[in-house]
């Protein structure tokens, strides 16, 4: 049994509408998704270097008053190293991040099941 020419024209379209509908709700869930991982690693990235120049001073102040005490010099000494590294890496990724964020614009990769 066929169905009249207007009853399928009439599921054609409401199936089109369905699909747009479900691929518009998909693609505003994915750029929701996108900007909350671009601030989460946005804040990540800057907490890391606040925490690297914090860490470094207080290294350094720590090295610079140990006087004779060995102990505070050596804990002194590691922090201004480990400051100085957690700037660098901060560095270093926040220029891996703007070199490669726009390098393909629009992408969206489909989920595997």
């Amino acid at each position: 049994m066929r169905l009249p020419f207007h009853c399928r024209v009439r599921y054609l379209v409401t199936a089109l509408l369905a699909i747009s509908i479900s691929t518009g709700i998909a693609a505003a869930q994915q750029s929701e998704i996108n900007n909350s991982l671009s601030e989460i690693e946005q804040f990540v990235a800057t907490t890391l270097g606040q925490i690297g120049v914090i860490v470094f001073l207080v290294g350094a102040a720590l090295w610079f008053v140990s006087g004779r005490n060995a102990s505070r010099t050596q804990w002194g000494w590691r922090a201004l190293w480990g400051g100085a590294g957690m700037i660098v890496l901060s560095v270093s990724y926040n220029v891996f991040v703007t070199l490669f964020e726009n390098l393909a614009p629009g992408m969206i990769v489909p989920p595997f099941f």
